[in-house]
C-alpha cells in the first residue's frame, strides 16, 4: 500500500494530478463589454486598461464573456479594482459591482475598499469543470472599474499586484508580450489627441507632413470627446467655420 502511495506520489508531477490550477481573464478581453467602456487612463500604473460602469448615475448593462474550468472544485476569486473616491470620501463608494460567475453572483460587492488598485478577494465557490459565463453586474452607474479576475484552486495563492509581477502573470497566464514594434519614420509626432492634438496633426497633414498622432484613448476628442462628454463652449459659432 506504501509503495502504491509513493508511486501515486511519483506520477503526480508528470500527468498534472494535483497541480493548481490558474485562470487569470483581464476584463478587457471581454467578448460582450455591455455598457461597459474600455478605459486607458492608468496604463502606466497598471500596465494595461480595464473596464468602467461610465453610466452617468445609471447602471449600465453586464459585461460577460466565457471562461473553462478544466476541473471541477472549489476556486478561490480575486478581483482587481480600486474605490476611485476614496481620495474625497473616506466612508462611500461610487463604482460598485458584483461578480457572476456561471449562475452564481458572488456576494462580496467590489469597488469599495482601498484607494489603490489592489486585489480584492472574492471569497470561495464551487465551480463544475467546463465552460461557464463571468460577468461584471454594474450597481450604481458611476465608474466602477474592473481590470482583471483571477479565479484558482489553490487556497494558499496570492496574485502580485506591482507592474512587474502583473507583467509575469500576462505572459505566463495569458501569453501577451511586451514586444515593441517599429511604427516606421514620421516627420512630425503629436502625443495626445484631444482637441489641440488633432487639430495640430490634422493641419500638418493636410500640408503634406507624415504625421503619427498617439492617442491613449478608444475614441479622439479629449474631454470634447462623446467619451467625455465636456464640450468646448466659448465662442465657437464664427466664421470661417462656425459650430
Amino acid at each position: 500500500m506504501h509503495r502504491l502511495i509513493f508511486f501515486y506520489l511519483l506520477l503526480c508531477p508528470f500527468f498534472g494530478f494535483g497541480k493548481s490550477q490558474i485562470i487569470m481573464v483581464e476584463t478587457e478581453s471581454f467578448t460582450d463589454k455591455g455598457g461597459w467602456v474600455l478605459d486607458q487612463q492608468f496604463m502606466d500604473v497598471m500596465g494595461s486598461p480595464y473596464l468602467m460602469a461610465h453610466g452617468l448615475g445609471k447602471p449600465v448593462a453586464d459585461a460577460s464573456t466565457e471562461i473553462e474550468i478544466s476541473r471541477e472544485g472549489t476556486y478561490y476569486i480575486y478581483v482587481r479594482t480600486r474605490n476611485w473616491i476614496a481620495p474625497w470620501i473616506e466612508d462611500g463608494a461610487a463604482g460598485k459591482f458584483q461578480v457572476k460567475i456561471g449562475n452564481q453572483t458572488l456576494q462580496k460587492i467590489f469597488g469599495a475598499e482601498a484607494e489603490e488598485w489592489h486585489w480584492s478577494e472574492g471569497g470561495a465557490v464551487e465551480l463544475p469543470a467546463g465552460k461557464l459565463s463571468i460577468s461584471l453586474q454594474d450597481l450604481t452607474g458611476f465608474n466602477g472599474r474592473c481590470d482583471a479576475i483571477i479565479l484558482t484552486d489553490d487556497p494558499e495563492y496570492i496574485p502580485g499586484n506591482s507592474l512587474d509581477e502583473l507583467a509575469d502573470m500576462r505572459k505566463k497566464f495569458l501569453g501577451i508580450s511586451k514586444k515593441r514594434r517599429n511604427a516606421g519614420k514620421f516627420d512630425f509626432v503629436v502625443i495626445g489627441g484631444g482637441m489641440a492634438g488633432t487639430c495640430a496633426a490634422i493641419s500638418a497633414a493636410r500640408l503634406g507632413v507624415r504625421v503619427a498622432l498617439i492617442q491613449n484613448r478608444p475614441v479622439l476628442g479629449g474631454n470634447n470627446s462623446s467619451e467625455v462628454r465636456v464640450h468646448l463652449g466659448a465662442r465657437i459659432n464664427l466664421e470661417p467655420y462656425p459650430a
